[in-house]
């Protein structure tokens, strides 16, 4: 009489332990993929809030004194919170009394440098 043997070879305990670690590294990656994309949502909405609220206060600066807000009166360059706020305040040539302001609000990650910009109009009322 011959004896079967039962159980598992080794080959197939390998390949099983195998397939565990593809699936334990896809869910590494995935939960490491989803952790930047979220801090990078999250950076890019406050990035977008900051640019807001800077054009808020220039209209209100511009609101306060206008003529010194037309003659050239603009904040510059600031850093707040790991960010870098830039206000650029430019003259339309075509327009008398409008004044172009841009808003870049930047930040850097291990994947570069990133921004956020917003842009509108500004006129004498």
């Amino acid at each position: 009489m011959k004896k079967q043997e039962s159980g598992q070879s080794l080959i197939e305990v390998l390949a099983a332990i195998a397939v565990i670690v593809l699936v334990i590294l896809a869910l590494i990656t995935a939960t490491t993929i989803s952790v930047r994309n979220t801090t990078f949502s999250s950076k890019q909405s406050l990035a977008t809030k900051y640019a807001q609220e800077t054009i808020e206060e220039v209209r209100a600066s511009r609101d306060r004194d206008p003529d010194s807000f037309f003659a050239g009166s603009c904040p510059s360059v600031e850093a707040i919170e790991g960010f870098t706020r830039t206000v650029l305040c430019e003259p339309d040539p075509d327009v008398e009394d409008r004044v172009k302001v841009t808003v870049i609000v930047s930040w850097e990650d291990a994947k570069g440098i990133h921004q956020s910009d917003l842009k509108t109009y500004l006129t004498r009322w």
